[in-house]
């Protein structure tokens, strides 16, 4: 498959990441970062809960996230769809497949990550967003998401370790055009500590491209596989202007 897009250790594919995996050999990359969809995007602008607080204008981010792209799936076809692609992220990776995920509820009741991603956990990071933007869910609002290793890694920096398993780091959903963007510091702590020097970042889910920033910031190459072209597009745009500087 011909890359979308190609410049200095960094490649990025516009396409379904389970046509796009098959196609890389097995331990090709180094590790896998990523932040899957969490199939709970809003598919029309009706706010509820804070977002249905304001009282004039429309919500930035539910307008933004109703056209952000599609995540809404059967449940019990969404868990095993992403069961596929970790498996296909472990078999090209070396070493761990960090995934960005969090508890979600359904009918009343908790939905774990780990209940229906059946790998091995090398480490687990809470990332304690400081804050909640669902404070009508009828229990303690949410305010936290987590990172887990699957896998064992095939390299490791111990001196890292004193980052300590809970990381309280805002959320920004206003950093780009993106409706879910995470932080970069959620990418770039992965890749410093479980990605040689050098090393190869996989991310199957590119997004606004946050991962593949981290990668550069951190002196690693990466792929990233997303499938709407518009992110791709983001994705590209953002590293010329803030990873080499130079725009088209």
């Amino acid at each position: 498959m011909k890359p979308y897009y190609e410049h200095a250790g960094i490649t990025i594919y516009h396409g379904d990441c389970l046509e796009v995996l098959p196609t890389l050999e097995a331990g090709s990359v180094d590790i896998t970062v990523t932040s899957p969809p969490y199939n709970t995007l809003p598919d029309d602008h009706k706010p509820s809960g804070i977002h249905g607080k304001r009282k004039t204008g429309v919500n930035k981010w539910i307008a933004r996230a109703a056209n952000g792209y599609a995540d809404s799936k059967p449940e019990g076809l969404y868990q095993a769809w992403l069961a596929h692609v970790v498996a296909e992220c472990a078999r090209v990776s070396k070493g761990l497949v960090w995934v960005n995920h969090k508890v979600r509820y359904r009918n009343k009741q908790a939905v774990h990550p780990v209940r229906f991603l059946p790998f091995p956990i090398y480490a687990e990071v809470i990332w304690d967003r400081r804050g909640s933007m669902a404070l009508n869910c009828k229990r303690y609002a949410p305010s936290h998401e987590a990172l887990w290793a699957f896998g064992e890694p095939h390299w490791w920096n111990d001196s890292l370790n004193t980052l300590l398993s809970v990381w309280p780091l805002p959320f920004d959903r206003d950093d780009n055009d993106h409706p879910c963007a995470f932080p970069v510091e959620i990418a770039k702590r992965p890749i410093e500590s479980s990605c040689p020097p050098g090393g190869l970042v996989l991310d199957p889910f590119l997004g606004s491209g946050t991962t593949l920033v981290a990668a550069k910031l951190c002196n690693r190459r990466a792929i990233g596989i997303e499938l709407e072209e518009k992110y791709c597009e983001m994705a590209a745009r953002r590293l010329q202007q803030e990873v080499f500087q130079w725009t088209r």
